[in-house]
């Protein structure tokens, strides 16, 4: 891509216990018709740790970035960039773990931002296990320029878990001037590794907090917070097999924390493990691990 294109690009990807997955997310950068100059691996305190000698990514000059302790995707992604900006890569493709790309992607993305490569933001879109699409700018594939990051600055960390994507993509860059592009003949395939069965009680606190920062903080307006501030309790309660009133405090104890604009890791975190993944077929398996929805 680099002597066709005159731009150098980076793949990035941030994994936390996921190492099937993470096999799968990288054969699929590998494969891509127009491939990347680089691959950063951005280990979130797995257990075992990524080794980069393990990384199978041949022609790709390969690096792991690990943090020692779990700071969420908001933690993750701000070390992925900061280290994107430390680079001489001028454009970064972004996935968690559990995206795997057309082959045509990368190439596709890049044709939709040859034309100001500068202000590219370009987002393909996502096919869910359920055959859904997904085409919000989250960490499922998108290209971003370095100009932009170096404008908008690092995601928030501090949010840890939750609206971090919200806040950065639908946020902060397009009110900088950097409209999303949603790429339609882009393709990413979700493997939702870690959705089904009860979501552990954290999840609920930071999602109750974020959304609230979020729309107090940030958007500085209600939207459609108390809708779905409704949801989350009522997923609580209703389908939350067990833990209820544990999740309810959660709830009740990340408004207390949204509200009065206090963020960081406040809440113990349990780690995350994936699923099982059919390719081409339904997940399998069980877990502990919910859904990632979007905070809007």
């Amino acid at each position: 891509m680099t002597e066709v294109r005159g731009r150098r690009v980076v793949a990035m990807v941030l994994t936390h216990n996921a190492p099937k997955s993470l096999v799968r997310c990288i054969e699929a950068i590998c494969s891509q018709d127009e491939r990347p100059e680089g691959l950063v691996v951005v280990d979130n305190a797995s257990d075992p740790p990524v080794e980069a000698a393990s990384i199978d990514a041949p022609g790709l000059a390969v690096r792991v970035l690990r943090s020692e302790t779990n700071v969420g995707p908001a933690g993750g992604w701000a070390l992925a960039l900061r280290d994107f900006l430390d680079s001489e890569f001028t454009h970064a493709w972004l996935m968690d773990d559990d995206i795997v790309a057309d082959p045509d992607c990368l190439a596709t993305l890049w044709d939709a931002a040859s034309d100001d490569p500068s202000s590219a933001f370009v987002v393909p879109i996502s096919i869910q296990p359920d055959g859904t699409v997904g085409r919000y700018g989250s960490w499922c594939g998108f290209l971003i320029a370095r100009e932009i990051v170096e404008v908008v600055g690092l995601p928030m960390a501090e949010l840890f878990w939750w609206a971090e994507d919200t806040e950065y993509c639908h946020w902060r860059i397009p009110q900088a001037g950097f409209p999303r592009r949603v790429i339609d003949t882009a393709v990413v395939h979700h493997d939702a590794i870690r959705q089904g069965g009860d979501l552990p009680a954290w999840k609920y606190y930071y999602e109750a907090r974020n959304m609230l920062y979020y729309h107090l903080y940030v958007m500085h307006k209600t939207g459609r917070y108390p809708r779905n501030v409704s949801r989350l309790v009522g997923r609580a309660l209703f389908k939350q097999r067990t833990d209820r009133a544990r999740c309810l405090a959660a709830v009740a104890r990340g408004l207390h924390d949204g509200f009065g604009g206090h963020l960081g890791i406040r809440y113990p975190v349990t780690p995350l493990h994936e699923r099982n993944v059919e390719r081409g077929g339904p997940l399998v398996g069980a877990g502990p691990d919910g859904a990632r929805r979007k905070a809007g």
